[in-house]
C-alpha cells in the first residue's frame, strides 16, 4: 500500500508538468514563431537491465510514471501579413542565428527584426544577428527578397545597393533543440550542430518581407489534451486518497 502512495504522487506530478506544459502553450497563441511543447512520458521500471539480462522477474508491476523529456514541435505556424518593413517570416526550414548579451549563440523562427542605434539587425528581444548586418543610417526603400537579400536605397542614389543578405541554420534533429525562453533555442547533443545556409538553397526555407510567422499552437488539440490531463490528475489523487485511507483503517486496527 505504501507503493500505491509512491506511484499515485509520481502520477500527480507527470500530469501536473504535462498541464503546465498546455498551459504555456495556449498562453503563447499569439507569440509570434512560437512552437508549441509536448512532453514524453515513460514507466518507472522496478527491476535494472542487469536483472532482465539475468533472467530475473520483476516482483511488481511498476513503481509510477516519469518525464522523459520535453521538446518542441517544429511544425510551420500560419504567416501572419505585418506590412512592416524588418518584419520576416521563414517560409519552411530554418532559424535565424543570433547572439545574446552573454556572446552566446542562439536560434530563433522570431523574426521580428529592428534596427538599433548602431544600425545592426536586432530581434525584438534585443539579441543582434549573429552575422551583424549594419543598416546605414540614409538607407530608404528597403527591400528584401525571398532568397534574403537586402536592397535599399542610400542618400540621392537612385540605384539600389545590397547591404547584405540573411542566412539560415538547420539541425539534424530541431526536436532536441532546448528553449531558453525569448523565443530562443540552444543546440544540444540531440539536436546536433548548426548548418548555414542561403534560403531557398539546399532545402532551407524562403524569407517573406512584412510577415510573421504565428505560433503554431493547435487550440483543438491543446484543449482536449488538457483535459485528459486533468482526468489523470483527478484519477491519481483518488489512487492517494484511497491508499491513505486504507492505511488508516490498518492504523486502527485492534486486536
Amino acid at each position: 500500500m505504501i507503493d500505491a502512495i509512491y506511484i499515485a504522487t509520481a502520477g500527480l506530478k507527470s500530469q501536473q508538468a504535462q498541464i503546465d506544459t498546455l498551459s504555456n502553450n495556449i498562453s503563447n497563441m499569439q507569440t509570434p514563431g512560437f512552437k508549441s511543447q509536448r512532453v514524453a512520458f515513460g514507466d518507472v521500471a522496478v527491476i535494472s537491465p542487469g536483472q532482465v539480462q539475468a533472467g530475473l522477474a520483476p516482483e511488481r508491476a511498476g513503481a509510477g510514471s516519469e518525464i522523459l523529456s520535453t521538446s518542441s514541435i517544429f511544425s510551420q505556424g500560419q504567416m501572419m501579413q505585418t506590412n512592416k518593413v524588418w518584419d520576416i517570416g521563414i517560409q519552411g526550414e530554418g532559424f535565424l542565428e543570433v547572439v545574446d548579451g552573454n556572446g552566446n549563440r542562439l536560434y530563433t523562427r522570431d523574426g521580428q527584426l529592428h534596427v538599433d542605434s548602431d544600425g545592426h539587425l536586432v530581434t525584438a528581444g534585443g539579441n543582434r544577428l549573429a552575422q551583424d548586418i549594419q543598416i546605414p543610417p540614409d538607407a530608404t526603400n528597403i527591400q528584401i527578397s525571398q532568397s534574403g537579400q537586402i536592397y535599399a536605397t542610400l542618400g540621392a542614389n537612385p540605384t539600389q545597393t545590397l547591404l547584405g543578405t540573411f542566412e539560415l541554420s538547420t539541425f539534424p534533429s530541431p526536436e532536441g533543440l532546448q528553449s531558453v525562453g525569448g523565443n530562443n533555442y540552444a543546440p544540444t547533443q540531440a539536436s546536433g550542430d548548426p548548418s548555414l545556409g542561403k534560403p531557398e538553397e539546399d532545402g532551407m526555407g524562403a524569407i517573406m518581407q512584412g510577415s510573421l510567422e504565428g505560433s503554431n499552437v493547435d487550440m483543438v488539440s491543446e484543449m482536449s489534451t488538457l483535459v485528459i490531463a486533468q482526468r489523470a490528475y483527478q484519477l491519481n489523487a483518488r489512487v492517494l486518497q484511497a491508499a491513505d485511507q486504507i492505511l488508516d483503517t490498518i492504523n486502527n486496527l485492534r486486536q
